[in-house]
């Protein structure tokens, strides 16, 4: 039986919206990060941004081989791009962009 986990279903506290301002408690979570500095709207952030999902289905892939056979959590949902940005100039921004992965996956 194939038993997938949904972030958008199991943890609507961290990724739902709200009808109020509240502070939510974050646990630590796992990310696949790309860090540069530049234009986030170049073609050079976008091929990183790509590389970088195509990082988080190849995990999910292999995850989803594996976990097959062990009878636990078989499949997840790849969690959506997440971004922080810091204008160091007119011209350049820094940028964060993350992917976070299930707890199910071990990382490293």
């Amino acid at each position: 039986m194939e038993m997938k986990f949904e972030w958008k279903k199991q943890e609507k506290e961290i990724y739902g919206a709200a009808s109020n301002p509240c502070i939510v408690d974050i646990p630590s979570q796992k990310y696949i990060v790309i860090a540069g500095s530049g234009n986030p709207n170049g073609a050079i952030f976008s091929d990183k941004v790509a590389a970088l999902f195509s990082t988080a289905y190849q995990i999910k892939k292999v995850y989803k081989s594996l976990a097959e056979k062990s009878g636990a959590i078989t499949d997840y949902a790849v969690y959506p791009l997440e971004g922080l940005w810091r204008k160091s100039s007119e011209k350049e921004s820094l940028v964060k962009v993350t992917v976070s992965e299930t707890d199910a996956v071990r990382i490293g």
